[in-house]
């Protein structure tokens, strides 16, 4: 054959390449890498919803391998297998958290470090926890908000009941008296305080002579506080020199006097004296009075007329 391949040779090489490459292209597609060293782990979840055979495995967001199965093995209980890259050393503790990727929903296998010394081994099963999917948390947020919608319509078909209750023709009418008062109070403090600010105005020049007074009384009190104390001092020296004075012998005296006028007074109630009888004899009084007017008449005539009564000449003459 001098070192050439037959025709068959050609095509079996050729069909072997193409499966191969077939092979390797439908693992590429699927996540798979078959000429890269890589480790299988397990972990098992009670839900995988949304997780396929070839999602990803992340590691603080870096895909590092893929999952490979998904198998179910009882009631709430999925194991998945998934690869990572045996470069990737897994610390004890390590949790394989599924979460989503997108809006979607699309889930993929998150790897939590775990803190442990020491590493798992091929084929261990690791720690699993699921995140909530962004319409689980919808969910559970519209959740409350829905239930405090549904307190908050019932509480206003209740204000709407009451407003109804109340809207009917008698509240509107002692509303709009009510309100009819509320407009003239209004205006009445409207036109009080008008009329006080005329007044303010008005007496403006008034107030500020009253300030100036005060104000020059204030000095004035401010110039004179010596002469105050000077008088204060002399007041306080007329009480010592009036509290050193022998006032018990003055104050005997004058209740000697008292004494001795409630007597003659009681002498002139008796009708005793002149002033007794005076006081108690109404006859004499009348007579006192009418002889009191007579002497008023004559006064009075004697002074318009005086030739009546004097007589004079300058040269000694008699004149009838």
């Amino acid at each position: 054959m001098k070192g050439k391949f037959s025709k068959e040779a050609k095509i079996g090489i050729l069909v072997i390449l193409t499966i191969v490459f077939l092979i390797w292209g439908y693992n590429f597609l699927q996540g798979k890498r078959i000429f890269t060293p890589v480790n299988t782990y397990y972990v098992n979840y009670e839900r995988v919803g949304g997780l396929l055979e070839s999602a990803d495995v992340l590691l603080s967001g870096y895909r590092v391998g893929h999952v490979e199965n998904i198998r179910f093995v009882g009631f709430d209980k999925f194991t998945i297998r998934f690869t990572v890259s045996s470069r990737i050393d897994l610390p004890q503790g390590t949790v394989a958290r599924l979460i989503s990727t997108d809006i979607l929903g699309t889930r993929a296998v998150e790897l939590v470090p775990g803190t442990l010394p020491g590493a798992y081994s091929q084929g261990d099963t690791l720690a699993g926890e699921i995140e909530p999917d962004l319409v689980a948390d919808i969910g559970n947020y519209l959740l409350p908000l829905a239930s405090r919608a549904e307190n908050m319509m019932a509480s206003m078909d209740s204000v709407l009941i009451i407003f109804q209750t109340l809207l009917d023709r008698d509240f509107r009418e002692k509303f709009a008296e009510i309100t009819d008062n509320i407009n003239y109070a209004i205006a009445s403090l409207r036109r009080a305080a008008n009329s006080a600010d005329t007044l303010i105005t008005r007496e403006d020049s008034r107030f500020n002579r009253v300030l100036a007074n005060l104000e020059s009384i204030s000095a004035t009190l401010a110039d004179g506080n010596e002469d105050y104390r000077t008088i204060m001092g002399n007041i306080a020296s007329l009480s010592d020199s009036l509290a050193q004075a022998e006032f018990l012998s003055a104050v005997n005296n004058l209740n000697d006097v008292l004494s001795a006028t409630s007597q003659v007074m009681a002498r002139i109630e008796e009708g005793e004296g002149s002033l007794g009888r005076l006081a108690a004899d109404d006859e004499l009084y009348n007579s006192l009075e009418s002889a009191t007017r007579s002497l008023d008449s004559l006064l009075i005539d004697l002074k318009e007329r005086p030739g009546r009564y004097v007589r004079f000449s300058i040269f000694g003459g008699r004149r009838d």
